[in-house]
């Protein structure tokens, strides 16, 4: 499997995007996460970090694992073009 120039540069700009995305994204939905248990009453209840990990980790995978994808795609197909 040959791995293109184009592609590798698609990817790491997919991965530096990933990042940032993950980085806003990942701390807006954990901020509103905690807000909410905090309204709730349940601010202190074992489960609420843990699952706001849970939550930023999820985003994590999704953005900086499938960014990077979508990059070498995207710039294997420019390159072709």
């Amino acid at each position: 499997m040959d791995l293109s120039l184009p592609g590798m540069i698609g990817a790491a700009l997919g991965l530096a995007i990933g990042w940032v995305d993950f980085k806003m994204i990942g701390g807006m939905v954990r901020a509103k996460y905690m807000q909410k248990r905090r309204d709730a009453g349940l601010a202190d209840h074992p489960d609420t970090e843990k699952y706001a990990t849970w939550i930023q980790f999820a985003i994590f995978a999704l953005t900086v694992g499938l960014f990077p994808v979508i990059g070498y795609w995207a710039g294997t197909t420019l390159a072709l073009g």
